[in-house]
C-alpha cells in the first residue's frame, strides 16, 4: 500500500513539477513518507517547484506534538521543498483561497477515521463545508491518545481542510490500514452518501482512488465515479 502510495505521488511530481499536494498525518501514512524521504535523498524526486498542504492542524497543541512537526520531521526535511512551499491551515487567516491561489489542489492524500471523519471532519460536518475549526469527537481523540500519552493530553479543537476543499482536489486517494477500519471503508465507499459518514462523500468525486492493506471487495458500480480499486 505504501509503496503504491508512493508511486502515485512520485508520478504526480513528475507529470507536473509544480503540483499542489494534500498531505495527511497520522501513523497510516508514515511508511508512504519514508519511501518518499527515501527516494528524495538520492535524488530521485525532485520537490523544488512543488507545494504542499497539510490537511489539518490541532488547536493549542505543543510544537512536538503538532502536525506541522510531524510532516517536517517524516518527510519535508528529507526533501529540497522551499520553507515558503509548505502549508498549514493554523498559519494562514484563508486557507482556501491561499490554495486557489496556488493553482488548486492537484493530489491530496486523505485517510479515514474509525468514525469515518476525513481530515478533521468528523460526523456531521456538511459537504459545504471549507477549511474552518472543528471540534474532536472522544472516538478520535481516543484513537489518537497513544501519541499523546494519554485521553486527557489529546487536544479537542482542530483546524481542518472542510469537505468542499478536500472534493475540490483534481485527484484523491483515500488509504486505509488494519483490519478494524473495513467496517468504516465498506460503510464509506458502499453505503449512503450521508454527512453521518463523511468519507461517504468521496463517493461522487470523479478521480478517487482507494488503497488499503487489506482485501476490499468493490460492490458499487465504476459509474459512480469511483475510478478504481487497488489492494
Amino acid at each position: 500500500m505504501s509503496l503504491r502510495l508512493a508511486e502515485a505521488v512520485a508520478d504526480q511530481l513528475r507529470a507536473k513539477p509544480a503540483s499542489c499536494l494534500g498531505l495527511p498525518t497520522g501513523r497510516t501514512p508514515l511508511g508512504l513518507y519514508e519511501t518518499l524521504a527515501e527516494w528524495s535523498r538520492t535524488g530521485a524526486l525532485d520537490w523544488r517547484a512543488a507545494r504542499c498542504f497539510a490537511l489539518d492542524e490541532y488547536i493549542d497543541v505543543p510544537g512536538e506534538h503538532s502536525f506541522a512537526c510531524y510532516l517536517d520531521s517524516n518527510i519535508f526535511r528529507h526533501t529540497n521543498l522551499p520553507e515558503s512551499a509548505r502549508f498549514n491551515p493554523l498559519w494562514v487567516d484563508d486557507y482556501d483561497a491561499c490554495i486557489a491561489a496556488a493553482g488548486g489542489l492537484d493530489l491530496t492524500i486523505v485517510g479515514i477515521g474509525i468514525n469515518g471523519h476525513i481530515a478533521f471532519n468528523e460526523p456531521g460536518t456538511p459537504l459545504a463545508s471549507w477549511t474552518h475549526c472543528a471540534w474532536l469527537t472522544e472516538s478520535t481523540r481516543r484513537a489518537n491518545a497513544p501519541d499523546f500519552g494519554g485521553l486527557e493530553a489529546v487536544p479537542s479543537r482542530a483546524v481542518t481542510m472542510g469537505l468542499t476543499t478536500i472534493m475540490s482536489s483534481r485527484k484523491v486517494i483515500l488509504i486505509a490500514s488494519g483490519q478494524h477500519k473495513q467496517g468504516i471503508l465498506s460503510r464509506a465507499l458502499t453505503g449512503p452518501v450521508t454527512a453521518a459518514v463523511p468519507a461517504s462523500y468521496l463517493q461522487v468525486h470523479p478521480a478517487l482512488t482507494v488503497l488499503t492493506d487489506f482485501g476490499f471487495e468493490a460492490r458499487w458500480q465504476p459509474s459512480r465515479a469511483v475510478s478504481r480499486i487497488q489492494y
